[in-house]
């Protein structure tokens, strides 16, 4: 409303803009800093003027004005500047930007503003070289004045109430953290943040209990749990990290009877005799990500959420709690397909539209099948959803050579486990299609997956019989096998 009828007339540029900047009047500044905002969201070309013109250095030094309405008008406008433009991005780094707008956020109470400057901290949380800054300046106030207020989670110590944080801010910082938690260093960091978890975790489970799986700040929650649970066993000392140091003693001390000992080789897979942990009653910072209450959580989410985003987040966040090969995997997988029986909806997964939530879902039931306990639930419930992938897949995504690589090793898994169920599973279409993964040399993964599925199912009497029934003889696997196997059989 201030510089309407200037704008509609024609006669401000982005050069006058960037001079009404420097006036001494507010009314001015603020005019100058909207017609900017306003310009840049509407043409890419703008963005590039405004930096040769030197207009982000003067739209920061603004978002030091006493004045709200030129507060918001700078921040909007360098909200759209660094929108998708890595340059400007540095540029406003450069130029002192982020501790401004940090600065400004943690001291006012104005939504309008508060909104702009969320959103340009989640703009510029997708360039890497900004990162450690954005961790050391944005991730305190962000947690402390939005995050934890808003979430609906309080230790007592959080004095601002949640009806003065908007839903929108909320949705901001998320997103931002969403970025930074990609980071290694903002994985350690938000992971031992006060507060942080605890309240991102609380967030999701209000909203499935209140039926809002599709909530838009969900998504970037999620998104966030899934990117702190990465690496989990082996970066973060946990009740699992003694267990696996007890259970390896345990190992060796049987195995010193003999260089032949049965159980060589097979340590992954074992209980090792060692009774798995009580979980915590009130799980608090990092213990939340691999505790019963999460995973129930993100297997709710998977059966209430229409977003491919969210639905791969949750079967990504289980993925990384089961990728090791220690007593973790072994636990949350029990948990998961068990306890929780989260395979169907697993296997709901790979029925997707989305190849990454295929990928996800197909992942963690890989992982999963590691562990004999599972073997007779998975062959089940989810060996019908795995071999009709293999079956029908298209080769046509980005995703496909991970896809089949996960669904080759959890047939194998399932069907060496129970032949006699498994046979029935070995189509026409499935096994032509696993050959010819085998000769695919644009995904190398999937075809040393196919050659040692085909490779096992082949030195099975019973499962045989079956191949030979579909045509398969001794040279044909000896042609599909050669030298690879005897090579690759060692390391699965």
């Amino acid at each position: 409303r201030i510089c309407g009828d200037e704008i509609d007339g024609g006669t401000m540029t982005i050069q006058k803009a960037i001079q009404l900047l420097c006036s001494s009047d507010d009314k001015y500044q603020a005019m100058g800093a909207y017609y900017l905002q306003h310009t840049c969201f509407q043409d890419e070309s703008a963005k590039q003027e405004v930096y040769r013109l030197g207009g982000i250095a003067k739209l920061v030094e603004l978002l030091r004005s006493t004045n709200q309405n030129v507060q918001r008008a700078a921040a909007g406008a360098l909200r759209n500047l660094v929108f998708k433009n890595p340059t400007n991005k540095i540029e406003t780094r450069r130029q002192n930007g982020i501790r401004e707008c940090v600065s400004l956020l943690r001291r006012t109470g104005n939504t309008e503003i508060q909104k702009q400057l969320t959103g340009l901290l989640w703009n510029l949380s997708s360039t890497d070289e900004l990162k450690e800054e954005l961790i050391q300046e944005a991730l305190p106030v962000l947690t402390d004045c939005v995050i934890i207020p808003f979430s609906g989670w309080s230790d007592g110590s959080c004095s601002r109430t949640r009806e003065i944080i908007d839903p929108e801010v909320f949705f901001n910082a998320t997103g931002c953290l969403r970025n930074l938690s990609s980071a290694d260093m903002g994985r350690q960091t938000m992971r031992n943040y006060p507060g942080l978890i605890d309240s991102v975790m609380t967030y999701s489970q209000n909203c499935v209990a209140s039926n809002r799986p599709d909530d838009k700040s969900v998504e970037n929650c999620i998104c966030i749990l899934h990117n702190l649970s990465y690496r989990l066993d082996a970066e973060v000392p946990n009740k699992y990290t003694q267990l696996n140091h007890m259970a390896r003693s345990v190992y060796m001390d049987k195995t010193l009877t003999g260089c032949f000992n049965s159980r060589s080789g097979k340590m992954e897979n074992d209980e090792y005799g060692v009774p798995l942990p009580e979980e915590d009653f009130k799980p608090k910072g990092p213990s939340w990500l691999y505790h019963s209450d999460a995973i129930r959580t993100y297997l709710c989410l998977m059966d209430q959420s229409k977003k491919d985003a969210t639905l791969e987040a949750c079967a990504g966040a289980l993925q990384n709690l089961t990728a090791s090969r220690g007593l973790m995997s072994n636990a949350m997988s029990q948990l998961i397909g068990l306890k929780e029986k989260g395979l169907p909806r697993i296997a709901r997964l790979l029925q997707s539209n989305s190849s990454e939530v295929v990928r996800s879902g197909a992942s963690l039931l890989s992982n999963m099948s590691r562990h004999p306990v599972l073997h007779k639930t998975m062959a089940h419930q989810v060996l019908p959803d795995v071999s009709r992938l293999l079956s029908f897949q298209s080769g046509n995504t980005n995703s496909y050579g991970e896809i089949m690589t996960s669904a080759c090793y959890t047939l194998r898994n399932l069907i060496m486990s129970n032949p006699h169920l498994g046979k029935s599973y070995l189509t026409s279409n499935m096994l032509n299609n696993v050959v010819s993964l085998c000769r695919n040399g644009s995904c190398p993964k999937a075809a040393e997956a196919a050659r040692l599925l085909l490779t096992d199912l082949w030195s099975n009497r019973e499962l045989q019989s079956v191949l030979k029934q579909q045509g398969f003889d001794k040279n044909m696997m000896g042609s599909l096998a050669g030298t690879t196997f005897r090579t690759l059989s060692s390391r699965f």
